[in-house]
């Protein structure tokens, strides 16, 4: 199987954030929101065959790429403080004993189950790791002052706190609140949902380009570097490698490391519509 790294950098405006992975995740819709535009870096990863992508595995736990060191690469020496609202106890960093336990309220009321709501600075990147693999943590601050500031906390629960995820597909996180958590940190790792394992979104008032890095990160770990005009959780693996096939160079990368498929890719011979940027004529092609 070939794995790949795949990559977006697009704006997200918080009133219109779109949809997350379908079936998997929705966002949390509560309140009229007048929109602020932030910048948000998505990655996820796929384990495929050949160039149609059909037999795709998705997600990031899903290409032997070292999680830990991935956010490591964008954020080398911040400090990254963990969150969780709906915490499940089995899951719980054993260091913060019963602090933000409660009761969860199921079925409109009508059960109950223990949770924990917590947020704890990252100790390793191995835990960082496990965290994001085991679906234990909603998100990470880059950069936050600590102690947090009650403001921040009061931020972190508008993000989550309305949320479910005893649901299916979860819903975890509230577009209108991302602004106020930027407020107070760098910027915002969310833990999202792609088909068959975790993707990262991280959001911040300005661009991140880590492109370079991520590039060599996923060649070292033997993984095919692929950028999306769309975020990868939404977006179809065969349309990227297309893309990503017609601009290789194979003078100077060698030939291109992904098979091609037995029948011809369905993205051939398309082109762009006059005054149609590559980003409008992927998103519609998704849809």
């Amino acid at each position: 199987m070939i794995r790949g790294l795949g990559y977006s950098n697009t704006d997200f405006d918080t009133a219109r954030p779109g949809r997350l992975c379908r079936g998997r995740e929705r966002w949390i819709r509560r309140w009229d929101d007048p929109g602020t535009t932030l910048k948000r870096l998505v990655l996820s990863g796929a384990a495929f065959s050949d160039d149609s992508a059909r037999d795709a595995i998705r997600g990031l736990t899903r290409i032997d790429l070292d999680i830990g060191k991935l956010v490591r690469t964008i954020f080398p020496t911040e400090e990254l403080v963990a969150f969780k609202e709906e915490g499940q106890l089995a899951l719980a960093p054993e260091s913060l004993g019963d602090k933000g336990q409660y009761w969860s309220q199921r079925a409109g009321g009508r059960m109950v189950e223990p949770s924990q709501r917590w947020q704890l600075p990252v100790e390793s990147d191995d835990q960082m790791a496990s965290m994001i693999a085991d679906d234990a943590v909603d998100g990470f601050l880059v950069a936050p002052q600590t102690p947090l500031a009650e403001e921040l906390l009061q931020s972190i629960y508008l993000l989550t706190g309305q949320g479910n995820d005893s649901q299916w597909p979860v819903v975890r996180f509230l577009p209108i609140a991302m602004k106020e958590v930027l407020e107070h940190c760098t910027a915002l790792i969310c833990v999202h949902q792609d088909k068959h394992g975790p993707a990262l979104g991280i959001y911040s008032l300005e661009t991140i380009e880590p492109t370079q890095a991520l590039k060599s990160l996923a060649l070292e770990a033997g993984c095919l570097p692929v950028p999306f005009a769309i975020p990868p959780m939404l977006a179809r693996w065969d349309r990227a490698l297309y893309e990503l096939r017609v601009e290789w160079n194979e003078q100077e990368r060698g030939d291109f490391p992904v098979p091609a498929a037995e029948e011809a890719s369905r993205w051939g011979g398309r082109r762009l519509r006059s005054g149609q940027s590559e980003t409008e004529k992927v998103a519609a092609s998704e849809e």
